[in-house]
């Protein structure tokens, strides 16, 4: 799963290339194989089947839904299903006309929950020990689509998945082919960029420490107005500075910043104010397994260099763990990637 968003991520500055208008609508089916982890830290692979369908919503934007079934996810010789049904949004920052082009998604679903207790299974009745729940389910990460010509679409996408109540809290990979119908948007489109992003974390408070440097993707596209719209998506190994559990100190997470740029452009590149959301998605084992949230907000610029923009930030984090605990870092990072020129 690392090297499928490290992939995507190294492939998005491929996005850039100009294509031919896309059909507003693309419709098919979707696999996916998803690794869960047991208490004891070992690693389970599962598959899924299921179908989209996705419409082109706007230059840089696409909505879909999404319906998939998760068979077998028990990691402890019980039974667990899920049928999922989610609405897909994906964000497309150079827009959907390339032949390869990255996106950033999420979700929001319901997900039906079926589980049997391991010990149940030896029993022809059971029912004290089976239980099957409706949740909310959340999903977020980077992918990339392939165009192959105007009927044809292809995308592979890496994500994080909760069904908050249940023991599916994992990283994903999501792959569809679908066939695109309707007619052409056109469109007018406004800059866009996307490109490999790496940071490291310096600590305020709080018992979440960054072990190692952070690498993933930074997307951005200019609005109509003064502003504009970024993501950043990072693979964030973490360590536990306070108690261990028993699966020791270090977690791994993914963190999914969403944001908004207010800036001022000078010839040699752009200096933005930023503020916005942020979602920590854990999915090792540990106490934080799951989604922590908080926010994020400080200063950036880009500088203009030949065909390629050079972004450097620094930005406070804030995120509060499962337990209540508030964790205050700063986020320092570069990335690189293909320039925006001048509105």
């Amino acid at each position: 799963m690392r090297t499928t968003c490290l992939v995507a991520a190294a492939l998005a500055v491929l996005g850039a290339s100009s294509a031919h208008a896309q059909r507003r609508a693309r419709i098919g089916p979707t696999y996916s194989s998803i690794t869960l982890e047991d208490r004891s830290g070992a690693s389970h692979s599962f598959s899924s089947f299921g179908g989209s369908v996705a419409l082109i919503t706007s230059d840089e934007g696409e909505t879909g839904l999404t319906i998939a079934r998760y068979n077998d996810l028990s990691t402890d010789k019980g039974l667990r299903r899920l049928s999922l049904y989610a609405l897909d949004s994906y964000y497309y920052p150079v827009g959907t006309r390339g032949v390869v082009t990255p996106f950033a998604l999420t979700a929001l679903g319901l997900a039906r929950v079926t589980e049997v207790d391991s010990l149940c299974l030896l029993f022809i009745s059971c029912n004290a020990n089976t239980s099957a729940t409706s949740q909310l389910a959340l999903a977020f990460g980077l992918g990339m689509r392939v165009n192959a010509g105007r009927a044809v679409v292809a995308t592979l996408a890496g994500r994080f998945l909760e069904v908050p109540g249940s023991q599916i809290q994992a990283l994903e990979a999501v792959a569809s082919a679908s066939v695109a119908f309707g007619g052409v948007r056109k469109g007018e489109f406004l800059d866009g960029t996307v490109g490999p992003a790496a940071s490291f974390l310096i600590p305020i408070s709080g018992s979440l420490h960054g072990r190692a440097p952070f690498v993933g993707a930074r997307f951005r596209r200019d609005t109509k107005k003064a502003g504009t719209v970024a993501v950043q998506i990072d693979l964030a190994p973490l360590r536990i500075t306070g108690a261990c559990p028993a699966t020791g100190c270090n977690e791994s997470a993914v963190l999914f910043a969403p944001g908004y740029e207010a800036s001022v452009r000078p010839v040699w590149g752009r200096v933005y104010g930023q503020f916005g959301l942020l979602l920590a998605g854990v999915y090792s084992q540990g106490p934080d397994r799951g989604i922590a949230q908080g926010a994020h907000g400080g200063l950036g610029v880009d500088l203009y260099g030949g065909r390629l923009m050079w972004n450097l930030n620094s930005r406070l984090l804030w995120l509060q763990r499962n337990s209540g605990e508030n964790v205050f870092g700063v986020q320092v990072g570069v990335s690189v990637s293909p320039r925006i020129g001048r509105r």
